[in-house]
């Protein structure tokens, strides 16, 4: 497997490539006026790299500290697969990484060989066009506390293709990954919360696309309508699966949701340390 650690090779423009790169301009297109505004006055983190626009394919971000590993298998007409994941420099995280990211490409290698075994022998008129793209975000909220979003995007034949998004959250110090118990005394409080506060938030930048079913059943206070977070030292980004709180041709949803709004479910200092006391 070919280590790369300062100079990336930009993921070749296949189909599942530049779909995942309209994805993430659809939502960066959703997001309200001000919050763009702001963005671009606001110089790229320190902790991270800007990738070289020159290919308009999606391109892994490089990270300090950080080795970015690719699993790349499949081409010459076999569908193709291409998805990064960090190194730490910790041996049981990155082995956990490891492992969730081998059975991401593992059960799609399935799949499409399930679609290769089809009883007549003929394979799918979209075949060759299959594939699955993988990148990731990383945050640090504080030291010893990484967070991982993964955007994978895969197809396999009709009109659109799948993006699944995955957080992964881990304390370095004790070697394991963070549930929402670890990052708030009250979890039950945090999700009703994150509930308020994502179906405000979503309304306003959906505005007249926002479909008000689905957003409240999308943000229901339950575990599995947050069960990807992404850690920021500014709070919390809410990730929503496609599907989950508007249709696929809104792009994939997220809420950034500050530290100052969960104060009532007591965010552990672990995380961040500047977490405003409850007041309740």
């Amino acid at each position: 497997m070919p280590r790369v650690s300062i100079n990336i090779t930009a993921i070749p423009p296949s189909l599942a490539g530049w779909l995942l790169a309209a994805l993430l301009a659809c939502a960066w297109l959703a997001a309200s006026p001000s919050a763009r505004a702001a963005a671009e006055a606001t110089p790229a983190p320190a902790d991270s790299v800007v990738p070289d626009e020159e290919n308009s394919a999606p391109e892994q971000t490089v990270y300090p500290d950080v080795i970015n590993e690719r699993i790349q298998r499949g081409g010459d007409g076999k569908p193709a697969l291409s998805l990064y994941y960090p190194v730490l420099r910790h041996a049981v995280v990155d082995a956990d990484i490891r492992h969730w990211v081998t059975g991401v490409a593992d059960a799609y290698e399935e799949e499409v060989g399930r679609a290769a075994e089809e009883p007549d022998g003929e394979k799918p008129a979209s075949y060759g066009m299959w594939d699955l793209t993988g990148l990731f975000e990383l945050s640090r909220p504080s030291e010893g506390v990484v967070s991982l979003t993964f955007n994978v995007y895969s197809y396999s034949g009709g009109a659109h293709g799948n993006l699944e998004i995955t957080c992964l959250n881990y304390d370095l110090r004790a070697g394991r990954r963070l549930s929402l118990a670890d990052m708030f005394k009250n979890p039950e409080k945090a999700l009703q919360l994150m509930s308020a506060w994502s179906r405000k938030e979503l309304a306003r930048t959906l505005g007249e696309d926002a479909d008000e079913d689905m957003i409240r059943d999308g943000v229901a206070p339950e575990l599995r309508n947050f069960a990807n977070l992404t850690l920021t030292p500014q709070g919390l980004r809410i990730e929503f699966q496609p599907y989950q709180v508007a249709p696929w041709s809104a792009g994939p949803q997220r809420v950034d949701m500050p530290l100052a709004e969960l104060a009532a479910a007591g965010p552990e200092a672990l995380i961040w340390p500047h977490a405003p006391a409850s007041n309740q």
